[in-house]
């Protein structure tokens, strides 16, 4: 064989190997891209259908909690705060007879370094008549596995409409400082339905976007809707 032979040899073996190369990685990222969709819509429905379980049995109260809530934390209803990014109820989720303070909303903490969907449960204190101060879970999102990887909750809204399918909109009111859970202390000065526009909840819209991202390929998302009719009113 020539130089020129050779050289020409090379040259072709080169561009098949790019060829094989190129087909490798876009293979590569497109089976990482499928797996990272696939991680964020089982994260997502888990946490998605649990919430929308507890939410359908919200005022499920056998053991009549209900209408001896504290006046200290008003109000004295099954719904307890109603806002665009947070929703508090009571049910007895557990089907144990007494009812608990339910609390779903998005943030932070030391088990979800990214925002996460997080779910708190309140004990009953028949003590006092109140409901005790449980920890927020994480149930979907907020997990990290190194500095390039990682899935999160970016959107997490509910929207309560009355019986005739009427939107209740906090933002006709003025902002309130009741904290989602209720407490007794204030907290920071937010949209939210009044004590009268909870009584009349019958139905919630529930929007959940989760995202996630891992090395060499563009963050995933993906979008959860559902719309949740409450049985107990």
């Amino acid at each position: 064989m020539t130089l020129i032979e050779t050289l020409i040899g090379a040259l072709i073996f080169a561009f098949v190997i790019a060829g094989v190369y190129v087909m490798y990685t876009t293979m590569q990222n497109t089976m990482s891209r499928g797996e990272l969709m696939s991680d964020l819509q089982q994260n997502a429905r888990i946490g998605l259908a649990q919430m929308v379980q507890e939410i359908r049995m919200t005022g499920y109260d056998p053991s009549a909690i209900i209408p001896l809530i504290s006046t200290m934390t008003p109000p004295q209803s099954a719904i307890r705060s109603a806002m665009p990014g947070c929703f508090s109820f009571v049910a007895d989720w557990q089907g144990d007879g007494t009812a608990d303070q339910i609390t779903y909303t998005v943030g932070t903490s030391d088990k979800c370094v990214s925002p996460c969907l997080r779910r708190r449960v309140d004990s009953w204190d028949s003590a006092h008549n109140v409901f005790g101060v449980g920890s927020f879970q994480p149930l979907a999102g907020g997990t990290l596995v190194n500095v390039s990887t990682f899935t999160a909750v970016s959107v997490l809204t509910f929207a309560y409409y009355d019986s005739n399918n009427q939107v209740l909109d906090p933002s006709t009111v003025p902002p309130s400082t009741r904290q989602c859970p209720p407490a007794s202390s204030a907290g920071a000065s937010v949209r939210q339905l009044t004590f009268d526009q909870m009584r009349l909840v019958r139905r919630v819209a529930i929007t959940l976007k989760v995202q996630g991202s891992r090395p060499g390929i563009f963050a995933e998302f993906f979008t959860l809707t559902s719309d949740v009719r409450l049985r107990n009113f």
